[in-house]
């Protein structure tokens, strides 16, 4: 029994860049998945995204929504399957960031799980994958493997019933992909045996790698003390 996939992508204030990527994901789609661009950008763009032909394609789907990442992707969840409601086959929702390295394999392997496997996530690769990156991504994917506790960018991937089960993503501004870890650990164990997903060293590069690792840690250390994620994503932003 092989998964249908429904893949929900978030973007905000993004510009027509993107949408070679997309396109390249939209080549990997088989009979049965679906695929829904939430935006919620707040500002003009070069492109209407909503008018573009990709979208004329019958699998692939653009929404707004409220800002928020968590707001974004309930949204589009919410909206495939609505879309899937004659679809027999188990669902999969995988929440995919636009700056994602991926390939044929990554949709393969999660429509080839077992129907008892409940969520998971992708071991990252940090482009460019040179000294430290290479350190760094492999400590997150330690880390996460041990804690069980997933970030977005890792790509993570949710059985629908599941998804419907514990209300989705909390609807806070940040960390929300650690509170919906913290909540899915307790009800299964994650898989974490798929191919490695490429994601950017972006932030590191820009904002200094000893700097953004000591941030994170920091953020995370506040929000398992209670701080509330409305004064961590302050912090995030600066």
């Amino acid at each position: 029994m092989s998964h249908s996939l429904n893949i929900v992508i978030p973007i905000y204030n993004e510009d027509e860049s993107v949408l070679p990527w997309l396109q390249q994901v939209v080549s990997y789609l088989i009979t049965g998945d679906r695929l829904v661009v939430v935006d919620a950008s707040d500002a003009p763009l070069d492109v209407d995204f909503s008018k573009h032909e990709i979208f004329q394609h019958q699998q692939v789907f653009y929404i707004r929504s409220d800002k928020g990442r968590a707001k974004q992707m309930n949204a589009g969840a919410e909206f495939l399957l609505s879309q899937a409601e004659n679809n027999t086959k188990t669902s999969m929702l995988w929440f995919l960031h636009c700056d994602s390295g991926l390939s044929a394999q990554h949709l393969e392997y999660i429509r080839s799980l077992m129907p008892s496997t409940l969520w998971g996530r992708f071991d990252v690769q940090l482009n460019p994958s040179t000294f430290p990156f290479k350190i760094i991504a492999s400590l997150m994917n330690l880390r996460s493997r041990l804690s069980q506790v997933m970030t977005g960018d890792q790509g993570i991937f949710i059985c629908s019933d599941l998804f419907y089960k514990i209300g989705g993503y909390a609807q806070i501004p940040l960390m929300e992909d650690v509170e919906i870890s913290k909540r899915l650990r307790k009800i299964a164990k994650a898989d974490c045996a798929g191919p490695r997903l490429t994601t950017s060293a972006r932030r590191w590069q820009q904002q200094g790698i000893v700097k953004t690792v000591l941030l994170m840690w920091q953020l995370r250390l506040m929000y398992w003390l209670g701080v509330s994620p409305a004064r961590l994503v302050k912090k995030y932003y600066g």
